[in-house]
């Protein structure tokens, strides 16, 4: 039987907006899911900032550009000090 969640990106980045920490994004795609009438898509995506979690942000239930969009838009806050708002 093979695992029910991708492992998709998995990465950490030192953050120069806070020092000293890391901006961890992990995003997964889980393979027992059905995109149907609530849920655009089968990817997770867990977004946090240095080990105590702060400012942690978890998303379900997205499609792929979805999950990809979030993630950018938070590190680029986070790393780089851009703040990105959709509109």
């Amino acid at each position: 039987m093979s695992p029910s969640f991708e492992l998709i990106e998995d990465l950490s980045i030192p953050s120069s907006v806070h020092p000293g920490e890391s901006v961890h994004v992990c995003i997964r795609n889980d393979r027992t899911v059905r995109p149907g009438r609530q849920l655009n898509g089968s990817y997770l995506v867990h977004l946090h900032v240095g080990q105590s979690n702060r400012h942690a942000k978890h998303y379900a239930g997205m499609s792929q550009r979805d999950v990809t969009e979030v993630a950018l838009r938070y590190v680029l806050e986070h790393v780089g000090g851009v703040a990105l708002h959709k509109w």
